[in-house]
């Protein structure tokens, strides 16, 4: 799909790393699975332009060896690529993924939108 995509925006929710490994406390599922997300990000790299935006993160943490099936604590990954990233850090919360992605679309602040862009 990322060699037919010419303008726009793609949100895709990999459910199964969270609902089937990681809340399931299977680890090698888990394992696997980011295995082959890592493989398929490798993929879409060379081919990512200029001006696009590629976000990967989660929506909480989750430990697949806890000793239950709740939201653990980690910190949630979060990697971008984009033009003039020179590999910088961003610590925060999840709340500057949708300022980034408002600033990136429009190229403008919502100082009303809570975030901070990692732009």
């Amino acid at each position: 799909m990322i060699d037919s995509l010419h303008s726009g925006l793609v949100f895709t929710n990999l459910i199964e790393t969270d609902q089937v490994y990681g809340h399931r406390h299977d680890a090698p599922g888990f394992h696997d699975a980011l295995k082959e997300i890592d493989a398929s990000v490798a993929e879409w790299l060379p081919v990512l332009r200029p001006e696009d935006l590629l976000v990967l993160t989660a929506d909480h943490g989750c430990d697949v060896t806890a000793p239950h099936t709740d939201h653990t604590r980690e910190y949630a990954p979060l990697l971008a690529w984009f033009e003039g990233h020179a590999s910088k850090r961003h610590d925060g919360q999840l709340v500057d993924v949708g300022a980034s992605v408002f600033q990136w679309l429009t190229s403008s602040q919502a100082p009303e939108l809570l975030g901070e862009a990692f732009l």
